[in-house]
């Protein structure tokens, strides 16, 4: 009995699809202006988000006499068809994006699809100033790659403006005065503000200090330093009361740029340097608050340059 209701409904599904009124070829696009294979659309990388955009297929031609399936998926091939017809533009990153809802359908009576989702997300990894590309392709249109959307792309274009803080690629440890355990001074530049984190030596007083090379002269107007969530600011202590910041062009002769009282707010405290170019940066804790009562340690988890 179990095996003849499995037929029964294998055969029901397999008519379905039979019986499905195939469109024409071509007949099944993106909903966008003037026939334009582009969706330009600006990107601020000040903050983190979740942007939805949503993405409709047009039928040409008369309205649909029943329903009808369109899937989108990324085409990330395509980047280079954009490159040779409109210009430079890099490959929208892959942890910046997914796709909430990929299919959609056009209803019985009707020429334009409901709308798919797709999520834009962690903005501040994008660079200042930059053209992202992501191309969207009619995967299939009723399950069907040949066709009614074959071939059909449209580029979604992000635009970005100024940025939120200064990109730390190519950005080094080139030296310490301690760290303990795994919490190596690393985990101040890896992107990570508030997980991760650089922790000194419980054996070792302060000051403790920190040496990054950006590797090459950047120009900023102040350094942001960010504590970890898990110290649960300020119960546990561990946290700067005082910082010196001194810059350097070449590794050897430094500029105090300030002295600065510990004043951290939503984990985070901005310290105003000034204009400055630098090669060279030297984050100083001068004092902290003894962590648990009992260790002389800091933990920051992150340093930010601010343009």
């Amino acid at each position: 009995m179990r095996y003849l209701l499995l037929l029964i409904a294998f055969a029901a599904c397999t008519k379905s699809s039979d019986t499905t009124i195939a469109l024409p070829d071509g007949s099944v696009t993106f909903q966008l202006n003037d026939h334009a294979d582009t969706m330009e659309i600006p990107v601020s990388i000040l903050k983190d988000s979740i942007i939805v955009f949503g993405i409709r297929a047009t039928l040409s031609g008369t309205t649909s006499s029943e329903a009808h399936w369109i899937n989108f998926a990324i085409d990330t091939p395509a980047i280079s068809n954009y490159q040779e017809q409109y210009g430079n533009a890099k490959l929208l990153p892959s942890d910046c994006y997914f796709f909430y809802k990929s299919l959609t359908s056009i209803s019985s009576g009707s020429t334009i699809s409901d709308s798919a989702a797709l999520n834009i997300t962690q903005q501040t990894r994008l660079k200042p100033y930059t053209t992202y590309v992501l191309p969207i392709r009619i995967q299939s249109v009723d399950g069907n790659t040949e066709g009614a959307g074959a071939d059909k792309v449209c580029y979604y274009v992000f635009k970005t403006g100024a940025a939120g803080s200064i990109s730390k690629e190519g950005w080094s440890i080139t030296s310490y005065s301690s760290a303990s355990g795994s919490n190596l001074p690393a985990k101040l530049i890896d992107d990570n503000e508030l997980s991760t984190f650089w922790t000194t030596n419980t054996t070792q007083a302060m000051p403790q200090w920190v040496i990054i090379n950006f590797g090459s002269d950047i120009t900023f107007t102040a350094v942001n330093y960010y504590l970890p969530t898990a110290l649960k600011y300020p119960t546990l202590g561990g946290y700067p009361t005082s910082i010196e910041i001194e810059t350097s062009m070449d590794g050897n002769n430094w500029e105090v740029k300030g002295i600065f009282a510990g004043n951290i707010e939503n984990n985070m405290q901005t310290l105003s340097t000034g204009i400055t170019t630098a090669r060279y940066l030297r984050f100083t804790v001068l004092s902290a608050v003894i962590y648990s009562s009992t260790y002389k340690i800091v933990s920051i988890s992150g340093i930010k340059l601010l343009p």
